[in-house]
């Protein structure tokens, strides 16, 4: 007889993740061959697949049956989330331990969100833009139509209709923002034990494809010379040392507005600028280089240092020099529609990736640009930073070349 061989079970692993280097070792977990899971404690685990996806777990038993709840994926889902979630759903459980699927919830689905962004908003900075439009975009597009029914009774041509109301409106991206957060919320309620199932999953599939996404402002590579000469004649220096640092580091705005001298660090075994990671999109520290270049801006710069800010705003010398201070310079140099301060950004990338030696692993890198493989963003944030060296101060060169 052919003997069936038993289905391989996720491997368990010892590793525990509830101490003060939690994150970094859930972020450096890497994939093997068979799903496998680093526990937490109170039945809280996390389950990293062949693939590198990592979901938030824990079993319990409802009915003598053994059941699975997912409370989301890491990173989006971050460990304090996951133990916020999972300490709710005990609570839950210990109230009423068994719902009766066929009574459905009389929660309605304002209240649950409620719940769910009190929990989600608690991860995120105080004064981010996110942290506001948590809400705000729940209450212009999603609650009016559906805040106020129960959360048990939703049906999937309900949720439909509420994706297809913002399409209609060409919000391509916030479509798929709020079938997200849908789904999220009605995943919650099933971890707090409110529904057994819900009809809120892959809303997105209904979503058209959206326009191609359009880049932000940037001249034509044979107009540098012109904008580099424009830009040294501005008169306010402050404004025109920040718009230089923009080309030679071609950083994003918010993290050239708010740079300190703190981060900079010129001695000889450094010559970096360190981007904090409360800064940066990724939520990790950022290494620039110091090329030359950089580092006589820096100098310059320095003849104006008032407090901790390079740049700081004329008004309050405790704020940063704002976003439209920088792009009203290049309107009355002649530039309106046709480059920004993220324009550098664009500039440099094709530069880079069309004239220089580097590798694009090493450019990407340098950009900082969102890495698909979180796993490897959160230990590759200096990595290449020999290359990274060396590129930096070719592409300060190549900028200097085009000065007339």
């Amino acid at each position: 007889k052919e003997v069936k061989k038993p289905k391989k079970e996720a491997a368990k692993t010892p590793v525990k993740v509830s101490s003060s280097n939690a994150t970094v070792t859930i972020s450096q977990a890497k994939p093997k061959d068979r799903p496998y899971k680093l526990t937490d404690g109170q039945g809280l685990y996390l389950l990293v697949s062949k693939a590198g996806t990592r979901y938030w777990k824990a079993n319990y038993t409802c009915d003598g049956k053994q059941l699975t709840r997912t409370y989301g994926q890491f990173p989006e889902v971050s460990l304090a989330q996951a133990r916020q979630l999972h300490r709710a759903a005990h609570k839950q459980v210990s109230r009423a331990p068994v719902i009766d699927s066929v009574v459905p919830s009389t929660q309605t689905f304002r209240e649950i969100a409620e719940r769910w962004c009190n929990i989600k908003r608690e991860s995120l900075k105080a004064k981010s833009k996110n942290r506001a439009q948590l809400v705000d975009r729940l209450e212009k597009h999603v609650l009016p139509h559906i805040g106020d029914r129960p959360v048990g009774e939703l049906t999937r041509r309900e949720l439909i209709a509420v994706i297809d109301g913002i399409v209609r409106q060409r919000k391509i991206e916030t479509a798929h923002r709020m079938a997200g957060r849908i789904a999220n919320i009605l995943d919650f309620a099933i971890d707090i034990g409110e529904i057994k199932t819900h009809e809120g999953a892959r809303l997105s599939r209904v979503i058209p494809a959206g326009p191609p996404v359009q880049h932000r402002a940037c001249v034509p590579i044979d107009e540098i010379p012109k904008l580099l000469a424009d830009i040294e004649s501005y008169g306010e220096p402050l404004s025109r040392l920040a718009l230089q640092m923009a080309a030679l580091s071609f950083v994003r705005v918010g993290e050239l507005r708010t740079m300190r001298w703190e981060d900079v660090k010129e001695d000889a075994g450094n010559n970096v600028w360190i981007i904090p990671a409360e800064i940066m999109k990724m939520g990790l520290p950022h290494v620039v280089p110091l090329s030359t270049g950089i580092k006589k801006v820096l100098a310059e710069a320095k003849r104006y240092r008032v407090g901790s800010l390079v740049f700081p705003s004329a008004v309050n010398v405790d704020k940063p020099l704002s976003e439209n201070t920088l792009l009203f310079a290049l309107y009355r140099l002649g530039y309106r529609g046709r480059m920004t301060v993220h324009g550098f950004r664009t500039l440099a990338s094709s530069v880079l990736n069309e004239q220089s030696p580097f590798k694009p692993d090493v450019i990407e890198r340098q950009l900082a640009h969102n890495e698909t493989n979180m796993v490897r963003a959160a230990y590759n944030r200096a990595e290449y930073l020999p290359e990274r060296r060396e590129m930096m101060q070719w592409w300060s060169d190549w900028l200097g070349r085009q000065q007339v």
